[in-house]
C-alpha cells in the first residue's frame, strides 16, 4: 500500500489538475483520501483524458521559457504547450460588450501567460500565426495593452518581465483595491466569468498559504495551478500585504472561506496518508 501510494502520487506530480480534483473531492466534499482516489481513477476511466485537446483548444511546439537569446533556432529547446485560441463562453461575452479589438487583445494575454504557465514562450510572430492576425496589429495591441500596466510576455521582451504585472494580476489588484466586479470589466473588458475565475484561483493560493503551505511547488500540486502561476500570486500576496486596503481584504477574502476548509485540516492533519495533511505537517513532499 505504501508503495502505491508513491507511485499515485508521483502520477498526481505529473498530472497537475489531477491534484487539483482530488483537493476538491478532499476540501469542498470532505471524502477521504483514499475514497478520493478511487473516485478519480473511475473518472479517468470514463471520461476524456486530461491531456485531449479541448474545444478551441491547440497544441503548438513553442521554445523553452529557459532558452536565452544568441543560439541558432534549431538548437533551442522545445515544449509542447496548450494554447486557448477561443473560449466560446467568455469571447463570445467580451465581443458583445466590448468588440473585436478588446478580443483580439484578450486572447493576446490569454495565450502568452497560457505559454508562460507551461514553461514556453511565444515569439510576436508566433501570436500572428496562431491567431491569424497582422503582425503589424500584434503590436499595436501590445503597446495598447502595455500602456494599461499589464505586461505582455514575447521572447522580444522577456528580459523586461517584472515592470509590469500580468492581467490576471492586475485584475485581482483592482478587487483587493475595493472594485466591484461590473467596474472591473469596464475597465479591464473581460467577461465576468474569467475575473471569477482569476479570483477562485487566487484564493487557492492564499488559503494554501494560510494553512501553513508556502513552498510554490507545494502549493501548485494540491490546487492544480502551475508553479509559475502561484509564484505570481505569492508575490501579489507579499506586496499587498504592505497596504492597508488590500491587507483587509486579503483577510475579508480568507475569513470568507475559512469555513470550507478548517473542518477539512483538523480532520486530515492527523491523517498521514492524506498528501494535503503530509505537507501541512511539512513532510511527505
Amino acid at each position: 500500500m505504501k508503495k502505491q501510494g508513491r507511485t499515485f502520487l508521483d502520477r498526481r506530480q505529473v498530472k497537475s489538475s489531477e491534484g487539483e480534483f482530488l483537493y476538491e473531492l478532499e476540501n469542498s466534499f470532505e471524502l477521504s483520501p483514499k475514497v478520493s482516489d478511487l473516485i478519480l481513477i473511475t473518472a479517468k476511466e470514463c471520461l476524456l483524458r486530461d491531456y485531449s485537446l479541448q474545444e478551441g483548444q491547440k497544441e503548438v511546439t513553442l521554445i523553452s521559457l529557459e532558452e536565452k537569446s544568441g543560439k541558432m533556432l534549431e538548437k533551442m529547446e522545445k515544449k509542447k504547450v496548450r494554447l486557448t485560441l477561443e473560449d466560446v463562453i467568455e469571447d463570445s461575452e467580451v465581443l458583445k460588450n466590448y468588440g473585436r479589438k478588446a478580443l483580439r487583445q484578450l486572447r493576446i494575454q490569454r495565450i502568452t501567460e497560457e505559454a508562460i504557465e507551461q514553461g514556453a514562450i511565444l515569439s510576436q510572430e508566433d501570436i500572428s500565426h496562431h491567431l491569424s492576425i497582422s503582425l503589424r496589429t500584434v503590436k499595436r495591441d501590445m503597446k495598447e495593452i502595455k500602456s494599461l500596466g499589464i505586461e505582455v510576455p514575447t521572447r522580444g521582451s522577456l528580459h523586461n518581465i517584472g515592470r509590469g504585472q500580468t492581467h490576471k494580476s492586475r485584475i485581482i489588484g483592482m478587487y483587493l483595491d475595493g472594485d466591484t466586479y461590473s467596474e472591473i470589466r469596464l475597465k479591464v473588458k473581460h467577461s465576468t466569468q474569467a475575473i471569477k475565475r482569476y479570483l477562485e484561483t487566487f484564493t487557492k493560493v492564499v488559503m494554501a498559504e494560510k494553512n501553513g503551505i508556502f513552498q510554490s511547488g507545494k502549493i501548485s500540486l494540491v490546487t492544480g495551478l502551475s508553479e509559475a502561476l502561484v509564484r505570481e500570486y505569492q508575490e501579489l500576496i507579499r506586496q499587498s500585504r504592505k497596504d492597508s486596503l488590500r491587507k483587509s481584504n486579503l483577510e475579508l477574502l480568507i475569513e470568507r472561506n475559512s469555513y470550507k476548509d478548517e473542518e477539512f485540516v483538523k480532520k486530515n492533519i492527523k491523517n498521514y496518508s492524506s498528501p494535503q495533511a503530509a505537507m501541512l505537517k511539512g513532510g511527505l513532499i
